[in-house]
């Protein structure tokens, strides 16, 4: 099964009320070629609470503004 959101990027963000649950969804094998730069951005929000990446474009309320 290949997975994909409705604009077919991934989600990386904070759960909204719950910022310290993170959700990654690189969305099957598309997300797998860029599975080094995710990890590395997780990596970073969680020790550091910000990544180096912009990592905007994939925030969850883009599909709600």
């Amino acid at each position: 099964m290949y997975t994909v959101t409705p604009d077919e990027a991934f989600v990386i963000d904070r759960l909204p009320g719950r910022e310290r649950v993170l959700i990654a969804s690189p969305c099957s094998g598309h997300g797998f070629k860029h599975s080094a730069a995710i990890g590395e951005a997780l990596a970073q929000l969680v020790t550091d609470g910000t990544a180096t990446l912009d990592l905007a474009p994939f925030a969850l309320d883009r599909f709600t503004r």
